[in-house]
């Protein structure tokens, strides 16, 4: 299963057990985000289509035994991929009873704004988002089980939606979690890029299990990113003292040849041999061998480097 999926089987196990006012959330969320409202039998229904049948099997244990609304499940048809579709379809009261819905004084049925359907209480709006979630959301994370993509797959979680008002009011609603917003072919898209803030949605929807595993690659990624930087330094460190070195071995080959080495006074003559005898030392490693300062062995280089090409 991808990181994606475990999010959403956990978040559906945390809601199996949610009270009425919750379970109408959960419900109204799914439905407005992926439902269609269709005519069967003379009277409008509702019906959810998915490749995960475990997924509509809770719905309609939660529309039964929470709100006494029945349904029925079918295979629609096969999807590109070569898996199964199911349809779970509701008795036309789900609709009423999930505030999605109104009929007026003649019986005409009609849709509310969205903006109605927006829950206000705590757990109520938990309950909304984790129906979004797994009706239309998708969240990626790098693996540290593959060291090559590391560092190329970026966190990523989003929620699709066909109806960009019903969008807005998402992005209004939970406000907190500072979603953006994208258009992407016909869908307008909410999404995040900052694993911490991934890491607090995914504690908020109840996917404690995939927020510890999310933690992990942080941890993986930082500790790997900080090795990197230390190498880069290390690397860096290494070329500037092999640069200072070949100046300052030119700086001594430029006095012997034009007859001013001997002519030196015997601390640039100290440390110019102490050089030709280890081209590859530190400043630190000749000023040790020295026992004078870093400070002062610099000085020494700086002033032969200066006899050497004035």
């Amino acid at each position: 299963m991808t990181f994606s999926q475990n999010v959403k089987s956990e978040i559906l196990r945390s809601v199996r057990n949610v009270g009425r006012c919750c379970a109408t959330s959960f419900l109204a969320a799914v439905l407005k985000s992926i439902g269609s409202l269709t005519l069967g039998r003379g009277e409008y229904a509702f019906s959810v289509e998915s490749d995960n049948v475990d997924f509509l099997k809770l719905c309609a244990t939660i529309a039964r035994d929470r709100l006494d609304v029945n349904s029925r499940i079918s295979t629609y048809n096969m999807s590109a991929k070569g898996t199964a579709v199911y349809s779970c379809t509701f008795d036309a009261k789900l609709g009423e009873k999930l505030g999605l819905t109104v009929r007026d004084a003649s019986g005409i049925l009609s849709l509310v704004d969205v903006r109605s359907i927006m829950p206000a209480e705590p757990c109520c709006k938990k309950a909304f988002l984790q129906g979004l979630f797994v009706s239309c959301g998708s969240v990626v994370i790098p693996s540290s089980e593959d060291m090559s993509a590391i560092e190329k797959v970026k966190y990523h979680l989003e929620l699709r939606f066909s109806d960009g008002e019903f969008a807005q009011a998402v992005a209004n609603c939970y406000a907190a979690a500072e979603f953006k917003t994208t258009l992407r072919k016909n869908l307008t898209v909410l999404y995040i890029k900052d694993s911490e803030r991934i890491s607090d949605l995914l504690v908020y929807l109840n996917a404690t299990n995939a927020k510890l595993e999310l933690e992990n690659v942080m941890v993986f990624r930082s500790v790997r990113n900080d090795v990197n930087r230390q190498n880069n330094c290390d690397v860096a460190n290494i070329e500037k003292t092999i640069a200072a070195a070949s100046r300052q071995l030119k700086a001594i080959a430029v006095c012997r040849e034009s007859g001013r080495f001997e002519q030196l006074p015997d601390s640039l003559k100290e440390i110019a041999l102490l050089r030709e005898s280890n081209p590859e030392a530190t400043l630190d490693e000749i000023a040790a061998k020295l026992k004078i300062s870093k400070s002062g062995a610099n000085h020494r280089f700086a002033k032969l480097m200066e006899i050497a090409f004035k």
